[in-house]
């Protein structure tokens, strides 16, 4: 089988790597280089995690932190940070309870901590007064970049071939085949995954698929003192109920600790070439971490962007085109994907290679915005 994968990214370096490995002819397309920094799938830490409130994407972390634990081995490279997490709120949090919920339902095994007793245990953070958390061992950071990097190196290695710098301008279904239209060449491939992140809606135009790009800015804070107390094996990542902020311990990378809100950005086209810094949402983020970290210096050391591509309800879409069996598609991931990609990537290349479509991932269809 010879398939093509548009966009090398999270999702696309795994999407590549896995059929190459398989002995299948691979051709990646990347308008940028792997590991650029225009999309979604870039720095120095992205957050890994079994809690999710509700069971089905409990579930599937499963297979991909055994996904993630080959890469490591496989890339002879330290990838996974497991500094464990906590995600907390006020006692009785819907979204806390339901992680709660979730996290039993698949056996897994967590701490319920009051604020004392967090404190206790991480000092750096205060959880708040009348909150609690939910600890899981089990969660961590994933180095993104070098995630993949790691991956278009050892597709490449097993026989894939990458074209860099090469935009995708056209897909056509043709005679039992997908032609791949470039600038400079066209290919006829018999499967092609496209996995182009926040440019999928503009590459699959005529699709009209319920994707909107926006816009999210990453903080770096400033640590004033007790530094040692924000290291990953004093600071968990974390997550906060109701708010949706969430961040990292200090990731050895970048002076201070990472965080950054899950909702405040605004939309935004891709091709645009600036990354504005969004200045009112920088003060508010540093107010509101102030009140969980007492030892940072107020200081914004760094302002970084990220692009998320969102659906609807926040979930993925691992789907074949309407109309078609041979084309593929794999985005939305929403801004809670990045530990996903590596299964994702698997499955498209499974569906790929094999025509049919796995039942366990009948969530992510696009059936359910019909």
């Amino acid at each position: 089988m010879k398939v093509a994968v548009i966009g090398i990214g999270g999702s696309g370096s795994a999407a590549l790597r896995f059929p190459a490995k398989a002995g299948h002819e691979a051709v990646g397309f990347e308008q940028f280089r792997p590991g650029h920094d225009r999309g979604s799938s870039h720095g120095h830490s992205r957050m890994i995690r079994k809690t999710y409130p509700d069971p089905f994407h409990t579930r599937m972390m499963a297979g991909a932190y055994e996904l993630w634990d080959d890469l490591e081995r496989e890339a002879e490279e330290s990838l996974f940070v497991r500094c464990g997490g906590i995600t907390f709120g006020p006692a009785g949090d819907p979204k806390l309870e339901a992680t709660r919920r979730s996290l039993e339902e698949a056996g897994l095994p967590y701490e319920r901590l009051s604020r004392e007793e967090s404190a206790t245990r991480f000092p750096a953070i205060d959880i708040g007064l009348g909150s609690e958390a939910i600890y899981q061992a089990e969660s961590g950071f994933l180095r993104a970049t070098r995630c993949v990097l790691a991956q278009a190196r050892l597709a490449t290695a097993q026989g894939a071939r990458l074209h860099e710098e090469s935009p995708v301008l056209h897909l056509e279904e043709q005679g039992g085949a997908v032609l791949v239209s470039t600038a400079s060449q066209t290919e006829r491939f018999d499967a092609v995954i496209v996995t182009a992140g926040p440019w999928m809606g503009k590459l699959l135009a005529p699709l009209k698929l319920p994707l909107r790009t926006a816009l999210r800015q990453v903080i770096y804070a400033g640590v004033t003192r007790n530094e040692e107390l924000f290291q990953p094996d004093k600071l968990p990542v974390w997550i906060e109920e109701p708010s949706e902020y969430y961040g990292f311990p200090a990731d050895g990378e970048m002076a201070g600790i990472k965080f950054a809100s899950h909702d405040a950005g605004m939309d935004f086209d891709p091709d645009r070439k600036d990354r504005p810094v969004m200045a009112g949402h920088v003060e508010r983020a540093m107010q509101h971490i102030a009140t969980r970290f007492s030892d940072l210096s107020g200081e914004v050391i760094a302002s970084q962007s990220c692009l998320y591509t969102i659906t609807p309800d926040e979930h993925f879409i691992l789907d074949r085109a309407p109309g078609s069996k041979r084309i593929i598609i794999c985005s939305g991931c929403s801004g809670h994907g990045f530990k996903f990609t590596i299964l994702l990537g698997k499955l498209a290349a499974d569906m790929a290679a094999s025509g049919r479509h796995d039942e366990s991932t009948l969530p992510w269809s696009l059936s359910r915005f019909d």
